[in-house]
């Protein structure tokens, strides 16, 4: 059968890289090569004792190695890492995406992949995401329900209501996907589809309407965890905002453009109301739905079944006795960015 490498530049905190280690090796990835962009001792340790992790240090001296300073905006030192990993896989397909992102399938990936065309160059899964109830409070890591994609707008406004602009086809973050990218091809990888390798050929194809996703792998689903816990979803829309929010104040424009629609108009509500927390704590109905969205979705076949907790696999293949509690990770958030928690009142 097919083999097949992922590859993600990681931040987050070690119990999640190990859960995401674990839950690929064990659905067959021939490695787990992971970008460590802020290296600490105890993920290190953790992460290298595992079989099957390849771990690559993102330190001043490796951005030296290979070929310059540290890029400063995320996106542009994930995509360097990822054609890097590109480049040096040794498996038949490089599936890149991030540590918040699980692949769900019905059957063994490389037989999927082994099925496909020949002459396919790359593929992805269909999207999903984990959401919350309000009427059953987190307390594992991966508790929770998937919503599927929605493909009408009257669906939307049916589920979220005065939120609806700040879904995509039923989804608070992208539609696009992440794809299986064949190797040995003269591809550039991106964020969500390879792109050819000559940036003429690129924009040629743009110009042409030619530059799309690859078509759905059959059978899996990526299920995006938008948020671990409902505060690490505030935390991570909050950056954003801080983030853009000067340029965009600058520059006079009306929307985040580096972002999805839906994404955008998050932001946007943010920057209207200057950050107020009491308009991300209404934002947060978009993940932590009410239990009349939950009936709604459910009225609407919206909800997917699946299984997906990695955590028996995690403590098992390193030999810690993890908790992989949503209490656990806040805490870590906490002490990484409790100023601005504290300054944001942001829920826990």
């Amino acid at each position: 059968m097919a083999s097949w490498t992922v590859c993600s530049t990681v931040a987050e905190p070690p119990e999640l890289l190990c859960a995401f280690a674990a839950h690929y090796l064990d659905l067959g990835a021939e490695e787990v090569h992971l970008f460590l962009d802020s290296p600490d001792e105890e993920t290190i340790d953790i992460l290298s004792a595992m079989d099957g992790v390849r771990l690559t240090l993102c330190t001043d001296e490796y951005w030296r190695e290979v070929g310059g300073s540290r890029p400063q905006g995320q996106v542009m030192r994930q995509l360097r890492n990822a054609n890097l990993g590109y480049a040096e896989c040794r498996s038949d397909w490089f599936f890149f995406c991030d540590a918040d992102e699980f692949l769900a399938v019905s059957r063994d990936v490389g037989a999927l992949l082994d099925g496909l065309p020949g002459t396919l160059p790359f593929c992805r899964p269909r999207m999903s995401e984990r959401v919350f109830s309000e009427a059953s409070p987190q307390q594992g890591l991966f508790d929770g329900r998937y919503r599927r994609m929605l493909l009408r707008p009257a669906a939307e406004r049916r589920v979220y209501g005065e939120l609806a602009p700040m879904v995509t086809r039923g989804l608070t973050g992208h539609v696009a996907g992440k794809s299986f990218v064949r190797t040995g091809q003269d591809l550039r990888i991106r964020i969500h589809f390879p792109v050819p390798l000559s940036e003429k050929e690129e924009a040629l194809r743009k110009a042409g309407g030619d530059l799309v996703p690859g078509p759905y792998l059959d059978e899996s689903w990526l299920v995006h965890f938008d948020g671990m816990t409902p505060l690490h979803w505030q935390l991570k829309l909050l950056r954003y905002y801080l983030s853009y929010a000067p340029q965009l104040k600058a520059e006079g424009r009306t929307g985040f453009l580096q972002r999805t629609p839906a994404r955008s108009a998050q932001l946007m509500a943010l920057y209207e109301s200057s950050g107020d927390p009491a308009e991300l704590a209404r934002l947060l109905r978009l993940i932590r739905l009410t239990p009349e969205m939950v009936a709604e979705l459910e009225q609407i076949d919206g909800f997917l079944d699946l299984s997906l907790d990695p955590t028996a696999s995690a403590r098992n293949r390193t030999g810690r006795n993890m908790t992989f509690s949503a209490a656990n990770f806040d805490a870590v958030l906490r002490a990484r960015h409790g100023e601005l928690i504290r300054e944001y009142g942001l829920l826990g």
